[in-house]
C-alpha cells in the first residue's frame, strides 16, 4: 500500500505542475501612446545689412591754451548672407507649443553662420591747436577707413507667439576689424550701437502659415532701434541706424 500511495502522489504532482503553468498571466499595464507631433521643415537662405551713420561737432576747453575742436562724419556698412541653404525644423507639440531648431541640432538651437563684410568711411578732423598742443589730424587718414573686412557672423532664429526673430547667435565679444577708422587718439565712441548689432529683427509668421500648404515664404525683417542717448557735449549731432534682412523659407516635402 505504501508504494501505491507514493506512486499516486508522484502522478498527482506531475499532473498539477502543467495545470499551474496553464493559468493566464496577470494583466500588465498598456504601453502609453506617444503624443502626436506635426513637423515641418524649410530650407532657409538669408541676406541682410545694417547701416550706421553719425555726424557731430564738438568743442572742449574753448578758453584754454589748447582748445580742442572736432567735427566730421562716419558711416559703417555691414552686410551678410547665407546662400547655401540650411534646414530649419518647426515641431508643434500637443497643446500648441512650437519648437524651432536647425536639423541635427538640439531643440531650440537654430544658430547658423552668415559670411559677409564690414566697411567704415570717415571724413572730418580733430584739432588740438597749434604745437605744442598737438595739431590737426584727419579722420580719413586711418588705414582702416575705406577697406572692406571679411567677417563671419554668428546668427540665430527664434520663434515665439507668431513671430520669427533674427538675433545674434553668441554672446561672446566680437571685435570690429574696422574699428580704428574714426576712433584714433581719444577713442571717441561714435556709434551708440556698435557692430554687430542685429537688434530684434522680427516678422510675423503664424502657426497656420508654418503648418499650412504654401510652398514657401519671403520674409522681410526690419530693425526696431531705440533712440540713441548722447552726452550733452556736442554742438551738433545726428545719428541714423537702419537694418533689414530678407529670409527665404522653402518647404521641404516629405
Amino acid at each position: 500500500m505504501t508504494a501505491k500511495v507514493a506512486a499516486s502522489a508522484t502522478i498527482a504532482l506531475v499532473i498539477l505542475v502543467p495545470a499551474a503553468a496553464a493559468q493566464a498571466p496577470p494583466d500588465l499595464p498598456s504601453i502609453p501612446t506617444l503624443p502626436h507631433t506635426d513637423v515641418e521643415r524649410f530650407k532657409m537662405t538669408i541676406h541682410g545689412s545694417q547701416y550706421s551713420f553719425f555726424s557731430f561737432a564738438v568743442t572742449l576747453s574753448p578758453s584754454g591754451d589748447c582748445r580742442f575742436h572736432s567735427e566730421g562724419q562716419i558711416s559703417e556698412d555691414w552686410e551678410f548672407a547665407r546662400g547655401k541653404a540650411v534646414v530649419m525644423e518647426f515641431t508643434k507639440l500637443p497643446g500648441g507649443l512650437v519648437m524651432l531648431r536647425r536639423v541635427g541640432r538640439p531643440p531650440g538651437d537654430a544658430a547658423f553662420a552668415a559670411p559677409g563684410g564690414v566697411k567704415r568711411q570717415a571724413s572730418g578732423f580733430y584739432d588740438f591747436g597749434p604745437d605744442p598742443c598737438g595739431g590737426i589730424r584727419n579722420f580719413g587718414d586711418e588705414p582702416a577707413c575705406n577697406e572692406e573686412y571679411k567677417v563671419n557672423s554668428d546668427l540665430r532664429l527664434l520663434w515665439l507667439r507668431g513671430r520669427l526673430t533674427l538675433d545674434r547667435g553668441a554672446t561672446r565679444l566680437v571685435e570690429n576689424p574696422a574699428e580704428a577708422c574714426g576712433e584714433a587718439v581719444g577713442n571717441i565712441h561714435l556709434f551708440t550701437f556698435p557692430y554687430p548689432l542685429v537688434s530684434k529683427q522680427r516678422v510675423n509668421l503664424s502657426k497656420r502659415q508654418i503648418f499650412g500648404h504654401k510652398r514657401g515664404f519671403r520674409l522681410v525683417l526690419k530693425d526696431r532701434f531705440l533712440a540713441p542717448l548722447r552726452e550733452p557735449i556736442y554742438e551738433a549731432v545726428e545719428e541714423k541706424l537702419t537694418g533689414e534682412s530678407v529670409i527665404t523659407l522653402t518647404r521641404v516635402r516629405n
